[in-house]
């Protein structure tokens, strides 16, 4: 029988050779949104709502002015729109327009899509193995405890750093 750090050893060999290969396979569509990774986590954080930019730049841990400069960039797309903080009207809030939250359901899209041409390849006794495993691995990601990111920082929300956006 394998010692636990032996199995850890291996999820995380096995995991990386998945997630590079997927990345490998990165369609014309994700290319066509032409942003950057860091733009797409931005547009990602934002579907939950409007969002000081401060909070953005805490997310990302990026200084104030480049957590700027970023919206900025997106504006400039027509994927964000800038506000006043209705609390607080010398506070900048940021939220998706509808192009906006349109490009994050394509970013899901996509993502669905390549999931569904990798279970292609598998058979029904190995997706009979794999999705529980899979359903096991979602669960951990939301139980307490799993707050910290690659980095060993937690995030500002508590919630976990990285957010998956490459399609």
């Amino acid at each position: 029988m394998q010692s636990r750090a032996e199995l850890i050893e291996k999820l995380v060999e096995h995991m990386a050779c998945v997630q590079r290969r997927l990345r490998a396979r990165r369609s014309s569509a994700w290319l066509d949104l032409d942003l950057t990774r860091q733009q797409a986590k931005t547009l990602h954080f934002l579907t939950d709502g409007q969002r000081r930019m401060s909070e953005i730049a805490g997310r990302l841990d990026v200084e104030m002015p480049s957590a700027t400069s970023m919206i900025d960039r997106l504006v400039a797309k027509g994927l964000v729109e800038r506000g006043q903080d209705p609390a607080d009207r010398r506070a900048v809030v940021c939220s998706l327009n509808q192009e906006g939250r349109d490009t994050v359901e394509r970013f899901s899209a996509i993502r669905a899509a390549r999931t569904e041409s990798l279970a292609a390849v598998l058979s029904t006794e190995e997706l009979e193995v794999v999705v529980p495993a899979m359903e096991i691995m979602a669960d951990a990601v939301r139980r307490p405890g799993f707050t910290q990111g690659s980095d060993g920082r937690e995030s500002p929300d508590g919630a976990p750093r990285t957010v998956e956006t490459d399609a």
